[in-house]
């Protein structure tokens, strides 16, 4: 008696197509929130620091938004204030009132 052919397994059945579609629109979201939370963070549309950093050559100067155009950026401070102490206009670090 000649040998059989073994029967092949059937194929795997693939997924319903509402799972797929769930599974892409969960990773949009994901991929959606992440996104967000970058674009937030560099925006930074809640920042409270009241100074931004300047680059200078090799090092960073710490200027506040509101300062004085005819100050050099040089006359800032290379670190930023404490907790308790802020930038003024002119380049000067005092205690916060």
């Amino acid at each position: 008696m000649p040998a059989q052919p073994t029967p092949s397994p059937p194929p795997a059945a693939a997924p319903p197509a509402s799972t797929v579609k769930r599974r892409r629109w969960i990773l949009v979201g994901i991929a959606a929130f992440f996104l967000l939370f970058a674009l937030l963070n560099a925006i930074n549309p809640f920042g409270d620091k009241g100074y931004v950093g300047i680059s200078h050559g090799d090092h960073t100067h710490y200027v506040p938004e509101d300062r004085d155009p005819d100050v050099s950026i040089s006359n800032f401070p290379g670190e930023p204030p404490g907790p308790n102490e802020r930038i003024l206009p002119d380049g000067r670090v005092v205690p916060r009132e």
